[in-house]
């Protein structure tokens, strides 16, 4: 995971991406924060942003907030300032989405350091989507996760099953007097009789 490393496209909010990447989906109106630490006084770190584009890719979730542009995502000036965020679903465990009575539902994992990112140790990353679209964005960050950790390769994009259409149609058994679909003789043993009206 890294802070304030995401290149954007010149004129655009739309993240550069990363060879064979392919960005699925994006929602605005995204509240992010990440806290690390374990809970002891000045041990503790908070990066928070009230507002912002939340991304997801074949290989990684982006976080812009709603004041980043393309000359200062990348800026590093104030540490404490969350510019960009980036992390590998690799790097993703304990996923899961939460729908709370009340307040926004959120996107909810433990982010582990990646090696060379601008954040050490463990973090709690919570997404709060104010505007909606939390649920397909969560599920599409676990496929993306669970595929990655059982191939242990990066997806070129997220494949959709084929749609199913039921049973291959058989041809219909009809003799010269019967229905279609039904044999014109009754099984062995069963005796027919007409109904009385």
């Amino acid at each position: 995971m890294a802070l304030n490393a995401v290149m954007l496209e010149v004129g655009t909010r739309h993240p550069v991406p990363l060879p064979s990447e392919n960005f699925l989906y994006h929602c605005s109106g995204v509240k992010f924060e990440l806290k690390s630490g374990d809970g002891y006084p000045g041990d503790r770190i908070s990066y928070t942003s009230p507002s912002g584009t939340a991304f997801v890719s074949n290989q990684r979730i982006v976080f812009l907030p709603a004041t980043t542009t393309h000359e200062t995502s990348m800026d590093n000036g104030d540490p404490q300032t969350v510019n960009s965020f980036t992390i590998p679903h690799g790097n993703l465990q304990d996923q899961k989405f939460v729908q709370p009575l009340f307040g926004a539902n959120r996107f909810e994992a433990l982010a582990t350091p990646v090696a060379g990112g601008s954040i050490a140790g463990r973090a709690t990353l919570v997404l709060s989507f104010k505007e909606g679209g939390g649920f397909d964005f969560a599920n599409i960050a676990r496929k993306m996760s669970e595929r990655i950790r059982e191939t242990g390769d990066v997806p070129p994009y997220e494949e959709e099953l084929p749609g199913y259409d039921g049973p291959p149609a058989e041809p219909a058994m009809q003799a010269a007097g019967g229905a279609p679909g039904y044999p014109d003789e009754a099984p062995p043993g069963y005796e027919h009789h007409e109904p009385s009206r």
